[in-house]
């Protein structure tokens, strides 16, 4: 106390200077309105370049902790399938490429600007577009899996139809085998899926991992899609009603990325011809 009353004592001027300071911005703020709204303008404007900079800090730390994510998203599924092929980073685009050398996907990181999850026909807009290499047709992924197709591409921006549209259809595979009948949403719970049609038989269980395969050139096979939720077995049936996990965290999706399959137009060419 006795510090105290001696710091104020040495002081003494400085704090009624400061005092005396504050109460005259206050009743100059209070009795001119010009000044209290060039003040105003003038805090709004620092407290939204704090933000905006917050802002960009944590949009590239997100996305740094995509990109990680991707590669190791990569070699732990297309290792599995031929350990030769190779990712390499250039900038803002990731490439995969065989043991050639021969570019298979490139891969272009995107931010998720807009996103709808409790319509039947979800889309998400990304802020990516033709000037960035995104093309019409291109497969998309989160860090964990399947998300959508883009659909539309402006020179900056595309638009992606969700995984959880009534419109996307994919054909699963399980346990390392494909099922020929379409994976859709159905319009009920985020984040859950359908597969109808799968034979009673089949050896499948709840848990079971859900990925893409070889029957699809917009996605590299063995992405991860979901897992088995829930098995229902259809009364006068010989069918299962299939739920599914989405991978995907369709809620909390702010990060993606756009698979460029740089072969598509050659092999559709070809698979036509036939």
């Amino acid at each position: 106390m006795q510090r105290l009353l001696a710091f104020i004592e040495n002081n003494l001027h400085l704090i009624l200077f400061l005092l005396l300071q504050t109460l005259s911005l206050i009743l100059l703020l209070r009795l001119n309105p010009y000044q209290r709204a060039v003040f105003s303008n003038s805090a709004t404007e620092v407290t939204a370049r704090v933000n905006n900079a917050s802002s960009s800090v944590a949009n590239f730390i997100g996305l740094r902790k995509g990109n990680e994510e991707l590669m190791q998203l990569f070699k732990d599924s297309l290792s599995k399938e031929d350990p030769r092929l190779n990712m390499r980073i250039f900038g803002d685009s990731i490439e995969l490429k065989d043991s050639v050398n021969k570019l298979l996907f490139s891969v272009v990181p995107a931010q998720v600007v807009y996103h709808s999850i409790h319509k039947a026909e979800n889309v998400m807009v990304i802020n990516q577009g033709k000037n960035q290499g995104v093309k019409r047709g291109s497969g998309v992924i989160s860090a964990s899996g399947v998300a959508g197709i883009v659909v539309g591409v402006g020179p900056n921006f595309s638009t992606v139809m969700s995984m959880q549209n009534i419109d996307f259809h994919l054909i699963p595979q399980i346990n390392g085998q494909e099922f020929f009948t379409e994976l859709q949403w159905e319009n009920e719970q985020p984040n859950t899926l359908s597969i109808n049609k799968i034979n009673k038989l089949e050896q499948i269980k709840e848990g079971d991992l859900v990925s893409t395969g070889t029957s699809s050139l917009i996605f590299p096979p063995d992405i991860p899609i979901g897992t088995i939720e829930h098995l229902q077995s259809q009364e006068n049936s010989q069918y299962f009603n299939t739920k599914i996990r989405t991978a995907t965290d369709f809620r909390n999706l702010r990060y993606v990325f756009v698979l460029n399959n740089e072969y598509k137009e050659e092999i559709e060419e070809l698979l036509e011809d036939e």
